[in-house]
């Protein structure tokens, strides 16, 4: 029987079985759960889908549920090691368990192959997550959904006890569907007969989606109105708001964007202290301290540095707004995206607010651009912009042109932002 020891060689078969052979649909992870006694029927799931500010509302969430109560975060992609997806109370999951995990599912996931079964690599680390939460015994999970909804491997559960749908924007469109509808349409999967829905204020057409399913499902319908908030400052330090009965609320996670997240999870807290013991100290605590790497988040003070994964139209626009915010003298930006995003748009919207713009790769093959792609693709815009092919160089050419009063900002693809991020560690 094949064992592992080590992590990398956990991530190596990870990526070797979860390949494209796998089919978009529940069976097969139902198949896998089944063998693992259907651990995710067994927790209080709060199951979270959306474009953009899944991860900061799921976040914001556990991070308030976790000053009471035992609580799982589920969260995608990684941003430092694999096992950062799993965490309880803010610590992710040991090395060690996740290799005794990974060797507990090789022989289901080698028999199902060889009935023609192909799981995918998220399929797997969702089955992984489950089984844990339930081993660990958690009070409540709170679940980020992978991509879309109806179809997402996450959304095996049967009964959450809270859906929450974030923003909805144009993104994965080959999977979801071409217009913001047809993604709706997809989010709205994971809504469950006479499970609470909490909704982030959306446009007209995506609102009646949501809020139809809602009502043909018998489910309690929430949401709010952006004038119900009062935003009293936007810093690289902190947010300030007031929304609802809660005044001078505070917030380490910056930006207009994440006010609005940070309320959406408000409106999820305020229905379950109906039934769970959640005090107004664990709430108010439980915002401030919610951390989400990546996501306008500042990783060195001087020069000032700012890492955020914007990666489509919406997040591009929000995270624009709170540089605009922010106080420095010069913006340098660091950037890149990957081929099925919108690179044109991002590089005009970006191209407009920076001094210096330089662009780089990421390490994605089949999906990443060349240096020579880059440089035919930057040719157009006429402001202080550079490719440089490597990204680690990219960011150290960057601090080289960083003054006293300046701003780096590197954003774009997550996998960037992680590869950054590994870098610094």
């Amino acid at each position: 029987m094949q064992k592992f020891y080590d992590i990398n060689s956990c991530l190596d078969w990870l990526y070797l079985k979860g390949g494209s052979k796998g089919k978009f649909n529940l069976d097969n992870i139902k198949y896998l759960l089944d063998k693992l006694d259907n651990p995710q029927d067994k927790i209080k799931v709060i199951h979270i889908a959306g474009t953009n500010g899944k991860g900061s509302t799921s976040n914001f969430i556990a991070s308030v549920l976790s000053r009471k109560y035992k609580c799982g975060l589920f969260t995608s992609p990684y941003m430092n090691d694999i096992t950062d997806s799993f965490k309880i109370n803010g610590a992710q999951m040991s090395e060690k368990l996740f290799i005794e995990y990974i060797n507990k599912l090789i022989l289901i996931i080698d028999a199902m192959e060889k009935n023609g079964k192909f799981i995918t690599y998220f399929e797997i680390i969702t089955s992984i997550m489950y089984k844990y939460f339930y081993d660990q015994n958690v009070d409540f999970a709170v679940v980020e959904v992978g991509l879309g909804g109806k179809l997402d491997a996450t959304n095996i559960i049967k009964k959450p006890i809270a859906s929450v749908i974030v923003t909805i924007s144009k993104d994965h469109q080959n999977v979801l569907g071409n217009t913001i509808e047809d993604i709706a349409e997809n989010k709205a999967g994971i809504i469950k007969n006479n499970c609470p829905v909490f909704i982030y204020p959306q446009i007209d057409t995506v609102h009646k989606i949501f809020e139809q399913t809602a009502i043909k499902l018998n489910c309690e319908f929430n949401t709010f109105s952006i004038s119900e908030i009062d935003i009293l400052k936007i810093s690289e330090v902190e947010n300030v708001f007031n929304f609802r009965t809660y005044k001078n609320m505070k917030s380490c996670l910056i930006g207009k964007h994440q006010v609005y997240n940070a309320v959406l999870a408000l409106t999820v807290i305020d229905y379950l202290k109906n039934n769970y013991e959640i005090s107004e100290k664990d709430i108010y605590d439980g915002i401030y301290l919610a951390r989400n790497t990546g996501r306008l988040e500042v990783v060195s003070k001087n020069p000032k540095i700012i890492f955020d994964g914007a990666h489509n139209k919406e997040s591009i626009i929000s995270l624009i707004d709170t540089i605009k915010c922010l106080k420095f003298n010069r913006l340098i930006v660091g950037f890149s995206m990957l081929k099925d995003k919108d690179i044109s748009y991002a590089l005009s919207a970006l191209s407009k607010i920076s001094d210096e713009l330089i662009v780089t790769t990421v390490d994605y093959p089949g999906r990443n651009y060349s240096e020579t792609e880059l440089n035919e693709i930057v040719k157009e815009y006429e402001i202080n912009i550079k490719v440089i092919s490597n990204n680690v160089e990219a960011f150290e050419y960057t601090k080289s042109l960083a003054s006293e009063d300046d701003l780096i900002l590197w954003c774009g693809s997550l996998y960037l932002i992680r590869e950054l991020l590994k870098y610094l560690d």
